[in-house]
């Protein structure tokens, strides 16, 4: 019966999709199809076919939003967005290419099979490479979708809106599990995802709705109270007050959530959105950015105090000092195991762990900054972290010429905050995924004006909107028009844990 009521949601959701095309215009549809999606269906379930991916909560939502856009005609009231699927700059393919060329050379480098004691662990074949590479490109759809249709600073405005509104209506059924309990995903669909006793924390609980864990609930809504606050700062009266108010309600649902780490940072980040400018905020982003891409190397070359780090913890809660010590011990032995393959990792089925002679299993690989090192190399690393963190940076390089707006700098900045959780969690969601790709777009875009028509060939954009000018490369060449004001404020990571963690 369980099985029967989570398939029956996911298997569904295409039909949501589907209404959701027919009610509304495409930007507004993706953000909810895929939020929706992230937020309500299983983490279990679904179904596998021979030579394809899983189909699951972080596969159907993308793949349906893919389709219903090229199935569907635009509606004449659309907004603007941008041409084809893939970005137009050569580096994010770069990128993406990477990401997806590493998950097939992980396999070709990984074909033999690993022996500890009585585990035996086979080795990857030309089969697995090619469903490693189609669950890639899922897991980047939600990416791509954002930066086709939630660049522009309208849509990035009604992103952080959808965010709000979603975290608002998670934060009831969150604080129903505070006082009941994490009960809702076993009534709903019959399991519970993870272990209950990391769920018990403080003397309460730690809710987790329908999500895999208690940590990714407290990363989204440190989101969403980043993306309230960002939304009173760009409104004025009594919207203003609102959106204060439900930034007030969305903190004091993490406090009562047991996630100490989300609350850190959430305490931290609140007051550059509070108190900064744009500038500021986007220096920030990319400053935070920069420094969890470059975290492994920071890590394994000792300039981060980590000592200090847990004595601090340690002082804090004896407890979580301990927690934090064990998991600096598995990310120095996984350091260490990946450094024998470090370009193409050692792929999944377990074999990117550490074993014992006896092949009892000694690690535990939390963070995904260590999954994806052990498990694709530090090519999938790279252009991994890349493709969320370098727009952030690259938005920070050009703020002046693209004069970035408000909610350009917030999504920036929730977008380097949330990489902040693949440190020490494996929180690689789809809503980071939207907003990493929000920004690739918002960087296609470039100048966002008051000009009038688009300056573009008509071949080169979906539909036109009185708010954009295209970078130089989609305009005519012709007379430059006179320069107009800016507008105030216009506006899986489970799939890849799940291929790297399985065991024989």
């Amino acid at each position: 019966m369980a099985n029967s009521v989570a398939t029956l949601a996911l298997f569904s959701w295409p039909v949501v999709i589907l209404i959701l095309f027919q009610k509304f215009d495409r930007p507004l549809a993706v953000m909810l199809g895929l939020l929706g999606g992230f937020l309500l269906l299983p983490v279990e379930g679904g179904i596998d076919f021979p030579l394809l991916p899983s189909f699951e909560k972080y596969s159907i939502p993308p793949l349906a939003a893919l389709a219903f856009v090229y199935m569907m005609q635009p509606k004449s009231s659309d907004p603007a967005s941008l041409p084809g699927l893939f970005p137009a700059g050569g580096l994010p393919k770069l990128l993406i290419v990477g990401v997806v060329i590493g998950s097939f050379l992980t396999v070709l480098t990984n074909q033999d099979p690993l022996s500890y004691g009585p585990r035996y662990i086979r080795g990857l074949r030309v089969y697995d490479a090619f469903s490693f590479v189609m669950q890639t490109g899922i897991i980047l759809l939600p990416l791509l979708l954002a930066r086709k249709f939630l660049g522009h600073p309208d849509q990035q405005r009604r992103f952080l809106i959808v965010m709000c509104v979603a975290g608002l209506g998670y934060s009831l059924l969150a604080l129903y599990e505070v006082r009941m309990s994490p009960q809702l995903n076993r009534m709903v669909y019959g399991f519970f995802p993870h272990s209950w006793l990391q769920h018990i924390r403080g003397g309460g609980y730690r809710p987790l709705v329908f999500l895999s864990h208690g940590l990714v609930l407290a990363g989204f809504f440190m989101g969403t109270i980043l993306a309230a606050t960002a939304l009173m700062r760009m409104h004025t009266g009594s919207e203003r007050s609102k959106y204060l108010l439900a930034g007030l309600w969305l903190f004091m649902t993490l406090v009562l959530s047991n996630s100490l780490g989300a609350l850190i940072l959430s305490i931290l980040f609140t007051p550059v959105v509070f108190f900064m400018g744009t500038r500021g905020q986007i220096l920030v982003a990319a400053i935070v950015a920069v420094l969890v891409i470059s975290y492994p190397i920071s890590r394994g070359a000792g300039i981060i105090p980590i000592n200090w780090i847990q004595t601090t913890a340690t002082d804090f809660d004896a407890s979580r000092g301990a927690s934090l010590g064990t998991r600096i011990f598995n990310e120095e032995r996984l350091l260490d195991h990946a450094s024998k393959r470090p370009l193409f990792g050692w792929g999944g089925w377990g074999r990117n762990r550490v074993y014992e002679e006896n092949g009892a299993n000694t690690t535990i690989t939390d963070g995904y900054w260590t999954i994806a090192i052990t498990g694709g190399g530090w090519l999938r690393y790279l252009c991994e972290f890349m493709l969320l963190g370098l727009p952030v940076v690259l938005l920070f390089l050009r703020r002046r010429r693209y004069e970035i707006g408000p909610e350009g700098a917030a999504l920036a900045l929730i977008t380097a905050v949330w990489m902040i959780e693949l440190v020490p969690n494996s929180s690689l969601t789809m809503a980071l995924w939207m907003a990493a790709g929000s920004l690739w777009g918002r960087l296609e875009y470039a100048r966002v004006t008051e000009s009038g028509p688009i300056e573009a060939e008509t071949d080169l954009i979906e539909s036109e909107s009185p708010y954009t000018r295209m970078p130089h490369k989609y305009r005519r060449r012709g007379p430059k028009a006179p320069a107009p004001d800016m507008i105030p404020g216009s506006s899986y990571a489970h799939s890849l844990r799940t291929n790297l963690s399985k065991s024989s």
